[in-house]
Order: C-alpha cells, then sequence, then structure tokens
C-alpha cells in the first residue's frame, strides 16, 4: 500500500514541477500542499511504525541504518521548509532565503528522499 502511495507521489511531485515551469503556481502550490498531507499521513500511519524496528539496538550500525537515517533527515528537513516556503508565498512572512532556492531545495531533498525509500523498500522486500 504504501510503496503505491509513494509511486503515486512521485508523479504528483513531477507533475507539479511542469505546472511551475509552466508558470500556473496557484495550481502548482494545491497539488504539493495536498501531496504534502498525503506524505504526512503516509509516514505517520505506515512509515514510523515500521522504522522503530528497523532500528533495533542489536542490529548496530550499518549501511543500511545510514541509508535509513539519511532517508529519515531529508524527509525531516523538507517539513520546516515546506511551511516556511508557504508562509513566504501567502506573505505571511518576508523572505530571508530565495524562494527559487528554498522551494529547489525542497524539491531535490524530497526526492532524494523519495528514492532512498524507494531502494530501502525494495532492499527489504526483494
Amino acid at each position: 500500500m504504501n510503496i503505491i502511495s509513494q509511486f503515486i507521489l512521485a508523479v504528483v511531485l513531477s507533475s507539479a514541477i511542469l505546472l511551475a515551469r509552466r508558470r500556473e503556481f496557484k495550481r502548482h502550490c494545491m497539488m504539493l500542499r495536498l501531496a504534502f498531507a498525503a506524505q504526512i499521513l503516509a509516514i505517520l500511519l505506515l512509515m514510523s511504525p515500521a522504522m522503530g524496528a528497523l532500528l533495533e539496538t542489536d542490529r548496530g550500525i550499518n549501511l543500511f541504518a545510514v541509508e535509513l537515517l539519511l532517508h529519515h533527515a531529508l524527509g525531516l528537513a523538507v517539513v520546516p521548509l515546506f511551511i516556511y516556503i508557504n508562509l513566504v508565498y501567502e506573505r505571511g512572512i518576508h523572505p530571508r532565503l530565495s524562494m527559487k532556492s528554498a522551494m529547489q531545495a525542497a524539491a531535490g531533498m524530497w526526492a532524494a528522499s523519495l528514492i532512498m525509500g524507494f531502494h530501502l523498500y525494495f532492499y527489504l522486500n526483494f
């Protein structure tokens, strides 16, 4: 179930990038907000319970654990950046960073985390 939702989110992220390139910013923002909400639900309902079991202390530190923690850190880093971007876009705060740079960083971190998540999933299941 989770892998299907992640593939859908990857398609949505790609579509949102295309909307931004076409300067359809309202649709781009709405699509990303919905995708972000779906991602948070997937993390809370599906991923978090599994992560605890995968990081048991008796397994030690290995490349799998490092990749899992990096995947987790990138995903978590996107959250405040996404909130910042939306606050600036809605004129809630004045920009401290270039919006283009912030959006590119958020997209890059989300994409990297998504790719690592796919790798981790296939490593564990196949």
